[in-house]
């Protein structure tokens, strides 16, 4: 199964020693509250359970009896069929984020991860629908999902009535020197946009903010002691990518599909040989198949290794160097 990024942090954060910090004591920096909302309508509610299914727009949704699967499936105008495979499914909202005349889908549910301290416990699964309603995916992880939170994170800051993409990410790296580890860090804010049937990261000013925003926090003085002198080095925050645009893609196969970890080992192109991908596309004439982060079902790393079988070349998008040849792509497709 996939142990994409968050999964990775999460996991390693378990094993830190004493930690005295939780991402929900601790502010952004931004009050969701008070941005511009993008425009959506909301098309379903409520937990989609086991064995359950429903519909919305022709798409049908399923969730899987005994295999933490949610299915959706639809058909394009053109009569090409397509199925999405994600953890799970509450709300469904509709809007056309990209401004390409279509309506996309954003989908809000609890987890895929959520199980370590650091770990973000929402997600949103977005279906970017091209001129044929077919679905390109977008994935990215929330924090704050309760109350409506989850879909607050889509804005329109400059109010042109084109949708931004909040992305705040949570680190407990050193920003104060005279406390303790894991007592003070950074939230990160980055801001996309959607453009091409894809995600793009916006620099610089909008909605009178500067982006990437960085957030310092510390527990200096309430849950941890002022040391009297410094007792770690500062670390500055990471901006990670979490987009998919085309500029940066690069092209490889896969030589190795390990099931047990969702690792694919890759031929080795810009500095990658292993490869951990968020989001798996597999498009073949008359059926595109999608597969979102789920840590219950192997369906990402079943589609890898058909992909890998066929010898078939794949394009990655957003790729991050963990370093020592592994990589994080937030897209892999092959066609």
């Amino acid at each position: 199964m996939p142990r994409p990024f968050w999964c990775a942090i999460c996991i390693a954060a378990a094993f830190l020693g004493t930690i005295s910090a939780n991402w929900n004591d601790t502010s952004t920096g931004i009050d969701l509250n008070k941005l511009q909302p993008f425009p959506l309508n909301k098309i379903r509610s409520g937990w989609l359970k086991d064995g359950e299914r429903t519909a919305f727009d022709g798409i049908a949704a399923t969730a899987a009896s005994g295999e933490g699967d949610v299915r959706l499936k639809g058909a394009g105008v053109s009569g090409k069929r397509w199925e999405v495979h994600l953890s799970s499914l509450d709300e469904v909202w509709r809007g056309d984020l990209d401004g390409n005349g279509t309506q996309d889908y954003v989908l809000f549910a609890v987890g895929p991860y959520g199980n370590g301290r650091t770990a973000p416990s929402f997600s949103l699964s977005i279906l970017l629908m091209d001129r044929d309603r077919m679905p390109v995916p977008f994935f990215t992880v929330v924090y704050r999902g309760e109350n409506g939170d989850g879909i607050k994170h889509l804005v329109d800051l400059n109010h042109d009535g084109h949708a931004e993409l909040l992305i705040s990410t949570y680190d407990e790296r050193v920003y104060d020197p005279r406390v303790e580890a894991f007592c003070s860090g950074h939230w990160t804010n980055q801001l996309y946009r959607f453009r091409n049937l894809s995600a793009e990261e916006i620099r610089g000013r909008m909605g009178g903010m500067s982006f990437p925003f960085v957030h310092d926090w510390t527990y200096r003085g309430t849950v941890c002691p002022d040391m009297e002198k410094p007792y770690l080095s500062v670390e500055p925050a990471i901006l990670r990518e979490h987009g998919t645009s085309m500029q940066g893609e690069i092209v490889t196969t896969i030589r190795q599909v390990d099931h047990s970890i969702g690792l694919l080992t890759i031929d080795p192109v810009a500095g990658c040989k292993t490869l951990r991908a968020d989001v798996v596309v597999y498009d073949r004439p008359n059926l595109r198949s999608i597969a979102f982060p789920n840590l219950s079902s192997d369906y990402s790393a079943s589609l890898a290794t058909r992909i890998q079988r066929r010898g078939m070349h794949v394009q990655l998008r957003g790729i991050n160097n963990a370093g020592d040849g592994d990589c994080l792509a937030n897209l892999m497709s092959a066609r």
